[in-house]
């Protein structure tokens, strides 16, 4: 089979979530620009219905163009929002907050995919049942927003130990959250002829795909970009101790 590779933004959130800010036109528009082929939409489950759901799916559609696909999907949470997964498929709603465990294998048999999200925000690593793991697609090594500048070495270990690929996502709210993370996602070729949500899907599930960091693949950037990121807050840390003598003299 003959393949293309196109570079899918991950985890991104549009005015349909009650936190984000940003118009699915919009967003289309600015990741376009940005050189992305495709935005992998995971809004808030929290407030939704099937109805909302059926209707969003359709207003992907509708701010889709030949130049970059949304592929409609959801941020699930569970009951006191701890564990958070994302959600990509022709997959019917599963309810505000679902029991996670239950849904992760009707995910699967309805033939979506999940990604455990951010798993150490709120030590949401804690809640995940062993058997979940098999269920899950991947697991989400860097997540811009509560990560910071750098892949997270624990989310990189718990994906390891589970033989889970690793997972970056941008959990994109705000302008300030553009950052060059990208997952490449292996589809049929030529893409020219459309590509379609059900392709990344596969995709996914097959995990034809591989995060990246300005091109570079994410999961080998645990070491050095960390203590890129440490020597970089040390700096500021002595930076703002040697203000505050100044002060003090």
């Amino acid at each position: 089979m003959t393949v293309a590779h196109v570079r899918a933004a991950a985890h991104i959130h549009s005015d349909w979530s009650d936190d984000g800010s940003w118009t699915l036109p919009d967003l289309a528009a600015a990741f376009a620009g940005k050189g992305y082929d495709l935005l992998l939409m995971s809004e808030h489950s929290r407030g939704l219905t099937a109805d909302v759901w059926q209707a969003f799916r359709a207003s992907c559609a509708e701010a889709s163009s030949p130049d970059l696909l949304v592929v409609p999907g959801l941020e699930y949470n569970d009951p006191d929002n701890v564990v958070h997964m994302l959600v990509w498929g022709d997959v019917p709603f599963y309810g505000e907050t679902p029991d996670i465990g239950a849904m992760l294998p009707a995910v699967v048999a309805d033939g979506g995919v999940a990604v455990l999200a951010h798993p150490w925000r709120r030590q949401a690593f804690e809640r995940v049942g062993d058997d979940w793991y098999a269920h899950l697609t991947a697991v989400e090594l860097w997540n811009r927003k509560y990560d910071g500048w750098a892949p997270n070495r624990s989310a990189a270990e718990l994906a390891g130990a589970h033989g889970l690929p690793a997972f970056a996502g941008l959990d994109f709210h705000r302008s300030r959250q553009f950052f060059p993370l990208a997952v490449d996602v292996e589809v049929p070729a030529p893409v020219a002829d459309g590509l379609t949500p059900e392709a990344v899907v596969e995709a996914l599930r097959s995990r034809r795909f591989v995060s990246r960091y300005r091109g570079r693949p994410a999961g080998e950037l645990v070491d050095g970009l960390a203590g890129q990121a440490a020597v970089g807050a040390e700096a500021v840390r002595k930076v703002l101790a040697r203000g505050a003598r100044a002060l003090g003299r």
